[in-house]
């Protein structure tokens, strides 16, 4: 199993992927989301 910091370093290599570009582009209401969601402890 992966550390919480691995998986964050894999995150932020994923945000700056054209996939993840292409994908914000053509669901726009989807980076708002995420945007309201950053910080959150969403798992206890």
């Amino acid at each position: 199993m992966e550390t919480e910091d691995q998986y964050r370093k894999k995150a932020k290599v994923y945000r700056t992927s054209p996939e993840y570009g292409k994908m914000i582009s053509l669901y726009p209401i989807l980076e708002t989301s995420i945007k309201d969601c950053k910080g959150e402890n969403l798992v206890a």
